[in-house]
């Protein structure tokens, strides 16, 4: 069965392997989205995750404001607000 978080996990994955592939071998915000998807992946819960500072994080670590990461972390927070 694959969970519906899925797709947000694919997304992010993909993102991370074409804009940082090597940094998600390496410890910092890259490879802590990095590691979410894989509990995603995992049908792990998620709930008491901040995405609030993971978007602040990422942002302070790589300048990049206008990343698709960005974007894709605020949908998987809005479809994970609709369950609570």
């Amino acid at each position: 069965m694959e969970n519906k978080y899925m797709k947000y996990a694919d997304k992010l994955q993909d993102l991370i392997d074409l804009e940082y592939p090597s940094q998600k071998l390496y410890p910092g915000i890259i490879q802590d989205i990095y590691n979410l998807t894989k509990c995603i992946r995992r049908g792990e819960n998620i709930d008491d995750i901040s995405f609030f500072s993971l978007a602040r994080s990422f942002v302070d670590e790589t300048m990049d404001y206008k990343s698709e990461i960005l974007l894709v972390l605020k949908q998987l927070e809005k479809e994970l607000k609709k369950e609570n």
